[in-house]
This record gives structure tokens, sequence and C-alpha cells, in this order.
């Protein structure tokens, strides 16, 4: 089986980033994630190197051509099963969008936490312990033109630290250059509402499987992410102010079902006036991302 590792890691997504694998439709291979840089450096044996290598934030494990994804297409990414390292942490800065100092610090000041993960357990200290829910918080594939870092999320997908990423979901990206160039790292041990610290979630590192499928041609009503799972549909929408994010998801979720669940574009909005699912998962980034979804038990059979 392929493996991505952390030997070689990209802080930016673009289309001149340099793919380190090719994959194929339906093989599975694996991401070797990189933690983020923060407070577990400090009493690190290596930490001095790993800071320099580590400058950014978010760092994806390499860049996976995907054979056969060409403009025009979406793509399928599907998560597999995500295996935790035993370090992980949180760090609040005293700024972020969640809870910002306007003049200097919040009143809640400078906050971290080391944690260590075992048998799907945080330990958080002082005898506190919480259940691991692992997520990958940053899954994008390359933009047409433009390069940004990996703090970024937008309709190529990127930073959506969405908890609902994680093992038997898809993510339904569109592909916008040849290969896809495909993106994956910030894995999170457990993430709540909002990201509030800015450093997660509980930043970790571990291994996830991964697969892929293309969706030729694309969907015509695709808006952006999709995200799908046993239980629901969804569609992601990552902007600022959090409203647009709003309503951005609810305008492409509402044309996935006119276009694949028969509903008319009124009957979808009094229908999702009833059962509507939908949270702001991160508050902290350049851009704040909202999921809209509902359960498939709300959903006639899909059409064609």
């Amino acid at each position: 089986m392929k493996r991505a590792t952390r030997d070689i890691l990209y802080f930016e997504t673009g289309p001149d980033n340099k793919p380190t694998m090719r994959v194929s439709p339906g093989e599975t291979f694996e991401v070797e994630t990189q933690l983020n840089r923060g407070p577990w450096l400090d009493n690190h044996p290596d930490g001095e190197r790993l800071r320099e290598k580590l400058y950014g934030g978010n760092p994806s494990s390499g860049c996976y051509w995907v054979e056969g994804a060409k403009p025009g297409d979406a793509l399928r990414v599907k998560i597999g099963d995500i295996a935790l390292d035993p370090v992980g942490f949180t760090r609040y800065g005293g700024n972020t969008g969640a809870f910002p100092g306007w003049l200097g610090m919040s009143g809640v000041g400078e906050a971290e936490n080391i944690v260590e993960i075992r048998d799907n357990v945080i330990h958080w200290g002082d005898g506190k312990t919480l259940p691991a829910r692992p997520m990958i918080g940053f899954v994008g594939v390359s933009p047409a033109r433009e390069r940004h870092h990996n703090g970024w999320g937008g309709n190529w997908g990127g930073n959506f630290d969405v908890q609902e990423i994680t093992t038997g979901a898809d993510v339904i990206l569109p592909v916008e250059v040849d290969g896809a160039l495909l993106h994956i790292g910030d894995m999170h041990a457990i993430q709540g509402d909002g990201e509030i610290c800015g450093a997660g979630g509980i930043e970790a590192s571990g291994t996830v499987r991964v697969s892929v499928e293309i969706i030729s041609p694309r969907p015509k009503a695709m808006m952006g992410p999709r995200i799908e799972n046993r239980t629901h549909i969804g569609t992601v929408a990552m902007a600022r102010p959090a409203e647009d994010a709003f309503r951005q998801s609810l305008a492409a979720l509402i044309l996935w079902l006119e276009a694949d669940y028969g509903f008319t574009k009124k009957d979808a909005y009094l229908w999702l006036g009833q059962v509507l699912e939908a949270r702001v998962t991160q508050f902290v980034n350049p851009t704040f991302t909202y999921i809209a979804k509902i359960n498939r038990n709300f959903l006639p059979p899909q059409r064609g």
C-alpha cells in the first residue's frame, strides 16, 4: 500500500505544488499526518529542527496526483480508518475570531495543554479524560490559479475543520487542475464546534487510510464541497462573515435536493425549514466554516 509520509510537507495549496505521490481511482493509500507546531516541541529532543521545518500551519503530507482527474470533474475522497499518535495539544493565544482580544489579550489570556492519547482516550490531566473522536481538518484540491496558505478554505476544500470528516465520510470536491492535486493534513483527536482555541480541538497526528473516485462530469448543481456519510448528506461553505457561509451552504443544499432528489426550490426550502441541521464548525480561520446537512431519513430515493 502506498503511503504519504511526513518527509515533504506543504503549507500552501496551489497548482504549482509538485506531486509527491500518484494514486489511481479505487486505490487505497495511507497518509501520515504531521502534528502542528506547538508547545509539544518545547521538550522535544529534535524541537529546534522541527520548529524550522514547521514554519506554517496545517501541513499537508505531500501532494497527490489522481490519475485521470481533470478540470470539470469532481473528486470523491473516502475517509477510512484513523489511527492517532500518542501526543496532542491545544492552545489559545489570547485572541481568535471566536473570542478576540480587541486591545490586547482577551480576558482569558493565553492557555495551552499537552495531552496523552492512549487507547482512543484523551488524558487531559487531573484525572480528566475525553473520548477521542478523530477527524481530518484539511482536505483540499488545488484551485485553478490561486495559491493559499493552509489556514484558508473555500470551494477547493482546504481547511474545513468539520467534525464530519472522519472514518466513513466521503468529501466531494470540484477538480480545477489536471490530477486534482489532493492535499490532506491537520488531524484532530477531538474538536468542539467553533474550534474556539484556534489550535484545535486537540491537535494531533497519526495515519489515515484514504481512497478516491472521479465523478465525471461534475454535477451541474454542485456549488462547492459536499460531505456524505451513512446518515446524512451535507454541503459546506467557508466565507466571512459567518452569515454568508451559512447562506452559501444552504443554497448549495437546496440546489442538490432539486437536482438529485426531485424537490423544487420552494419545496426544498420549506422542507429544510423543518429538518435542516446547520452549525458553524470553526470561527477562527481566515474563512469561517458552516455545514448544512439533512438526515437521509428525510430524503426520497435519489434520482438517476
